[in-house]
């Protein structure tokens, strides 16, 4: 998932980035003045989804990028679309943005 900036609700957004990592207040305000960022990598697609949920919902704006084909996906519009993922690197029958129910 990637954080592409942070937005204006400093305090909502540094508790949003705390509770989708797990960092400290700290660490978190780094993470969002580093933006664009990953925040959250090489988790699952429905923790990666909630993830979005909670940081578009305290004003930042966030992706989430399948680590396969690199497609930018919405949280509520997945699979993408019918074509099978291209990577040429990784099996397309494990990309979440080309499966339905991912």
């Amino acid at each position: 998932m990637l954080l592409s900036s942070g937005g204006d609700r400093g305090i909502d957004l540094v508790q949003a980035v705390r509770s989708v990592t797990g960092l400290s207040a700290w660490r978190s305000k780094q993470l969002l003045e580093a933006a664009p960022t990953t925040v959250v990598d090489g988790t699952w697609f429905e923790a990666a989804t909630e993830a979005v949920k909670r940081l578009t919902a305290a004003g930042a704006r966030a992706e989430l990028r399948c680590r396969w084909c690199e497609r930018v996906m919405s949280p509520e519009d997945c699979p993408v679309d019918a074509v099978r993922c291209s990577s040429p690197f990784m099996s397309p029958d494990g990309c979440p943005a080309s499966r339905p129910g991912a």
